[in-house]
């Protein structure tokens, strides 16, 4: 469904991917005949004086003015979701049903014989990119109904604009759902949903890349899943109705009174980050002969005390964790970001006996490298580390441990992150965040192979989430007494801002089903230098060793030097 074959390039994408799967066909185009094309739109001084002769809209005076501030300061038109893009070239030769919705204020029905048309072409689903609010028997026309995305958190945010009101409210986190439509208003059955990073304070360009890149594959998905599993299995799998939680009934464009509001409290905090010239520092900490384990997941109890930061090099900081032991050693393996380089190399330090003045070089490729997963396997120690910048997951054989190492294949080729490995009955598990490139949308992927170098399968429970609070990994997964435990990094409000431990209460190749268990927050990590912790994103451990890293807010001479 579309008012005309000019869409935004968001909608774009997702016809363009349900063409290009084996599953699914784009058989019919519903029209709306009365949408204005883009020609008819006003010249500029009648728009002007529409806008200045109107009540109503000179309240919004300050947001209109807002929104071409931020294009114009923000604007990449390679990345913008709701940019028009003409459908013509891919809709053509595919038979179009005409229709003169009945409008009623925003609300669309349509006549019986339009409705007759429609269910003549023996649609499975129609998807809604145009129209306005749908009542009536057009619901029903289609074997599955009419699908349609919403964007913005159904149980926080409705009404629009789309991820103005989070920016403005100060929400950690912002959403978008697929939902099958029904009678009621944001009440229809949610197939899918998704939780963003609030990517800025003060940005609606930048806010909504992430829900909408990071939600287009939805439809798709749930196409898939239709086909592969049903209905009923599709709608087993819906997310649960919550009451509705908004601060608001319904959400409109913000009024002059509430921008000037917002933006003061912008200007202020702008100022005090100016007046206190800090920033955010990661820390890595070790603790060493550990009687007990700092997390006990099956109590929800936890005990960080007795932990010590090391000391990174003046302009440098320590991240990204991993403990390994070998022949009686304990080593542990961290990435070392440069700041003034922009780059992060790997390091390690034999942590056996103490910790060591300096940390010695381990890997360092010419880009980005964290996340130094090393395992042992078949007589051999292996690396996975982050190397989303070279756009590959990427196994890397030691070839003199711990500081030489080779690239023994490249596993997948894309943009992911925190690639975490778990081996069950000759099955070879990885946990893979996949990263919308231009944007913090992230999404955890579960693959399975036959051996460490085989090729990967996407796991039938894929996605695993869609939920910035969860999606990316917070270390390796581990077992105790006998539970296997995944951390995860809760990214919600700042990047790193706890960790979520979830039981793993089934994998097999077919199945996976996880619940969460307890939260590590910034108010658990022991104080450095006397300032209390901002975030916290790694845990692991090896024997009566456990490593964490966790971020400070620190004066910037302090971490630069000078």
């Amino acid at each position: 469904m579309i008012d005309t074959p000019e869409i935004p390039a968001v909608f774009a994408r997702v016809i363009s991917d349900i063409q290009r799967s084996d599953f699914a066909d784009v058989v019919c185009v519903i029209r709306n005949m009365d949408a204005k094309p883009p020609s008819s739109i006003q010249s500029l001084p009648r728009r002007v004086w529409k806008f200045l002769s109107s009540p109503k809209l000179r309240q919004a005076i300050l947001y209109a003015v807002y929104v071409k501030l931020d294009e114009w300061r923000s604007y990449d038109p390679q990345l913008d979701p709701l940019k028009p893009v003409d459908c013509s070239s891919f809709l053509r030769g595919i038979p179009q049903i005409s229709v003169f919705p009945v409008t009623s204020g925003p609300v669309h029905r349509f006549s019986e014989a339009d409705i007759a048309q429609v269910k003549a072409a023996d649609l499975d689903v129609i998807v809604r990119f145009g129209f306005n609010i749908l009542k009536g028997d057009i619901l029903g026309a289609a074997r599955y109904g009419v699908w349609s995305y919403h964007h913005g958190d159904n149980d926080l945010y409705r009404g629009s604009p789309p991820y103005m009101w989070e920016m403005m409210e100060g929400s950690p986190r912002c959403g978008a759902v697929l939902q099958i439509l029904t009678e009621t208003l944001d009440g229809g059955l949610v197939i899918a949903k998704g939780q963003y990073a609030c990517e800025s304070a003060v940005s609606l360009f930048r806010n909504r890349l992430g829900p909408f890149w990071g939600s287009c594959y939805f439809l798709v998905w749930k196409l898939r899943e239709l086909h592969e599993k049903g209905f009923p299995a599709l709608r087993a799998t819906a997310v649960p109705r919550a009451d509705y939680g908004g601060r608001k009934a319904l959400y409109s464009k913000s009024g002059n009174r509430e921008m000037l509001g917002w933006m003061w409290r912008l200007l202020v905090r702008k100022l005090g980050q100016k007046r206190a010239r800090r920033m955010l520092h990661w820390q890595t900490a070790l603790r060493r002969n550990a009687v007990s384990s700092a997390l006990h997941p099956a109590s929800g109890s936890l005990d960080l005390s007795g932990f010590q930061f090391l000391k990174a090099p003046a302009g440098h900081f320590y991240a990204d964790p991993f403990l390994f032991e070998r022949d009686g050693r304990t080593f542990l393996f961290m990435e070392d970001y440069d700041y003034a380089a922009a780059r992060g190399d790997l390091v390690v330090m034999d942590v056996t006996d103490g910790v060591p003045e300096q940390a010695e070089p381990c890997l360092a490729t010419g880009s980005h490298l964290s996340y130094p997963f090393v395992f042992a396997h078949g007589g051999e120690i292996w690396m996975i580390p982050e190397s989303m910048a070279a756009g590959e997951v990427a196994l890397y054989r030691a070839e003199a441990f711990p500081h030489r190492w080779v690239k023994e294949k490249v596993l997948f080729s894309g943009p992911v992150v925190d690639t975490t490995v778990w081996q069950k009955d000759g099955t070879w598990y990885f946990f893979a965040t996949l990263i919308v490139p231009g944007t913090e949308a992230v999404s955890l992927h579960l693959f399975t192979a036959d051996s460490l170098t085989g090729d990967w399968r996407l796991h039938p429970a894929s996605p695993l989430s869609n939920d910035v609070r969860d999606a990316r990994g917070a270390g390796r997964l581990f077992m105790q007494d006998g539970v296997l435990y995944r951390p995860a990094q809760d990214c919600s409000g700042t990047y790193g801002r706890a960790i979520r431990l979830f039981r793993v209460d089934e994998h097999t190749p077919s199945t996976y089903a996880e619940s969460l268990v307890m939260e590590v927050g910034p108010q658990d990590v022991p104080h450095f230098a006397g300032r209390g912790a901002e975030g916290i994103h790694t845990y692991d451990r090896a024997g009566t060793f456990e490593v964490i890293d966790a971020k400070f807010s620190l004066p910037v001479t302090e971490v630069l030097g000078g």
